[in-house]
C-alpha cells in the first residue's frame, strides 16, 4: 500500500529548515503525522492511503531526522516548535497531531505549548508515565561515518530499537531506503546522532499533565515500552478520559509490523477526537 506524496516543503524553525510533505487529496481538516526516535516521514508513507479522505495530511521529519535541517542540540521542546512551525506555514488553523514513540511526547508538547494550533492530539505507543533510565531499552544510534556501498547493504544492516519480528519486509525495506542519503561512495544515515542526547531520561513526561484538548492513545498490544494501563495512567494525569485502542499482536513500531491494523486503530482513534461535522 504506497501513495504518492507531494514535493517536499519546507518551514522555519529558529533558522533550521523543517522538511515536510503533502498527501495529495481533498482533504480539509488538518492532520500532522509525526515519527520517533531517529526515524523519518516515510515510516507513516504506506499508511496514507486508508487515513480518511477529510483529512490533509501532512508527514514531516523533526529537525535532526530525514531531510530537515540539525541543530547543535537537540531537546523535546525544540521539536515541537517544529511540528508547531509545519502547522503555521502549512495550515490556516490548528491541525490534528499524530505522534509514534517519542512523536508522541513531541505532539503533546506542541499541544502544551501553543493550545490555539492544535485541535487534538493521538498518541502512538507513546510513554506517558517516566519511567527508570536504566531499565529502559538501549538507544544505539548508528555511526554517522558508516558508508554503504549500496541500498542492499543499507537494508542488511537497518536495525529496529527496541528489537522486535518484522512482519512486513517490504515495509522495512522502504523505511530502510528512506534512512540514508546518497554521499561519495555509497549511502550513509541521515540521522543525526546528536539527536539520542534528547531521549531516554528523566523528565520525558513533564508536559503532559497540562496537555489540552481532545487526545486518545493507540498501542501496540506486545509493545515492550507501553504498558496496557497507557490510556487510564495519562488519565489520571490530566482529570479527563482517554480512549485507548490497542493494536492486537503489534509491537512497539506497529507500522512495520501491522500497517493494516494500526490504520484501521488511527481511523477509530481520529474519530474520536476529531469527529465528522454533522451533516
Amino acid at each position: 500500500m504506497t501513495t504518492t506524496l507531494d514535493p517536499t516543503t519546507t518551514a522555519s524553525a529558529d533558522g533550521v529548515e523543517i522538511a515536510y510533505r503533502r498527501r495529495p487529496g481533498p482533504g480539509t481538516v488538518p492532520l500532522v503525522l509525526v515519527h520517533g526516535t531517529s526515524a523519518h516521514a516515510g515510516w507513516w508513507e504506506h499508511l496514507l492511503p486508508a487515513l480518511p479522505d477529510r483529512f490533509a495530511v501532512v508527514s514531516m521529519d523533526l529537525a535532526g531526522h530525514g531531510d530537515s535541517g540539525r541543530r547543535a542540540v537537540y531537546e523535546l521542546d525544540t521539536w515541537s516548535a517544529d511540528v508547531l512551525a509545519v502547522v503555521r506555514q502549512a495550515f490556516d488553523g490548528p491541525a490534528v497531531l499524530v505522534g509514534h514513540s517519542v512523536g508522541g511526547l513531541v505532539v503533546a508538547g506542541a499541544a502544551v505549548l501553543d493550545p490555539a494550533a492544535v485541535a487534538a492530539t493521538v498518541l502512538v505507543d507513546s510513554i506517558v508515565v517516566d519511567g527508570n533510565p536504566a531499565q529502559a531499552p538501549e538507544w544505539r544510534p548508528p555511526r554517522a561515518s558508516r558508508i554503504f556501498a549500496d541500498l542492499d547493504e543499507v537494508a542488511a544492516r537497518f536495525r529496529l530499537t527496541p528489537p522486535q519480528p518484522e512482519a512486513d519486509p517490504g515495509v522495512l525495506r522502504a523505511i530502510a531506503e528512506g534512512s540514508v542519503r546518497a554521499v561519495l561512495g555509497g549511502y550513509t544515515w541521515k540521522v543525526d546522532p546528536l539527536i539520542f542526547g534528547a531521549v531516554g531520561k528523566p523528565g520525558m513526561c513533564t508536559r503532559l499533565p497540562a496537555l489540552p484538548g481532545p487526545v486518545a492513545v493507540v498501542r501496540g498490544e506486545l509493545s515492550v515500552l507501553v504498558p496496557p494501563s497507557a490510556g487510564a495512567d495519562l488519565a489520571a494525569l490530566i482529570g479527563r478520559p482517554v480512549p485507548q485502542f490497542d493494536v492486537p499482536s503489534a509491537h512497539h513500531h506497529l507500522m512495520i509490523d501491522h500497517p493494516v491494523e494500526l490504520a484501521a486503530a488511527l481511523r477509530e482513534a481520529l474519530a474520536v477526537v476529531s469527529p465528522p461535522p454533522r451533516s
